[in-house]
């Protein structure tokens, strides 16, 4: 299956093109930068693989929680791309793609996907690893740093913006429960391709993100 991924939920801005299992991508970290670089991207992946928009069976985009503005441009691309080619879409958790970036993938591994949300919060997924694949523990939220918690007891792979924002009060807050701590990690395109096989494809119209609060942050 030929599948074309883009995730803009965070200042990483990233697309991905999987093709007859070969996959390429693109990255780079730049808050305000996701507008000039996904469609030349996107363009640059389908030339490299010799294809074109008529060659895609589905698309897989980033549906948040993440910044505002961002998260905007990667879910408009998105439609705009499957409405025009009649391509349907697999929305994904960018939370389950920071959990699956945030790797190496081993069995019983937990891991605390945390997204800066701003405004003195981040948005939380909890998630576990099993034969079957990357499963959700507790419904995403957003919450205070101070109000972060694991549910059960670790090892626990803590990742994200969320964790780098506010470092030392989350450690604080987990403890011995976390082994490994990853403020460096962020939901990648890749990992969309990965992850959209277990999410129910839509028509392109139907797509919309998910934003977890009722208040939104630009970025």
């Amino acid at each position: 299956m030929n599948v074309l991924a883009i995730e803009t939920a965070t200042p990483m801005c990233s697309v991905a093109l999987a093709v007859g299992g070969e996959a390429r991508s693109y990255r780079e970290l730049a808050p305000r930068g996701h507008a000039s670089l996904l469609l030349p991207w996107i363009e640059g992946l389908l030339a490299e693989a010799g294809i074109g928009y008529a060659g895609l069976d589905r698309l897989a985009v980033g549906r948040g929680p993440g910044g505002f503005t961002s998260l905007r441009i990667g879910l408009g691309v998105a439609q705009g791309i499957g409405l025009a080619h009649d391509l349907p879409i697999a929305p994904v958790s960018s939370l389950a793609a920071l959990a699956h970036a945030a790797g190496p993938e081993s069995e019983g591994d937990r891991v605390l996907a945390l997204i800066d949300a701003r405004m003195g919060e981040v948005f939380a997924g909890w998630f576990g690893r099993s034969a079957a694949g990357l499963r959700e523990l507790a419904p995403e939220a957003v919450l205070a740093p101070g109000d972060v918690s694991v549910p059960g007891p670790g090892p626990w792979r803590v990742a994200g913006s969320g964790l780098a924002a506010y470092d030392e009060l989350i450690r604080r807050r987990i403890g011995d429960e976390a082994m490994t701590w990853q403020p460096d990690a962020w939901p990648l395109a890749e990992s969309l391709l990965a992850l959209a096989d277990d999410v129910e494809p839509v028509p392109a119209w139907r797509v919309e993100p998910k934003y977890v609060r009722d208040r939104v942050t630009q970025g």
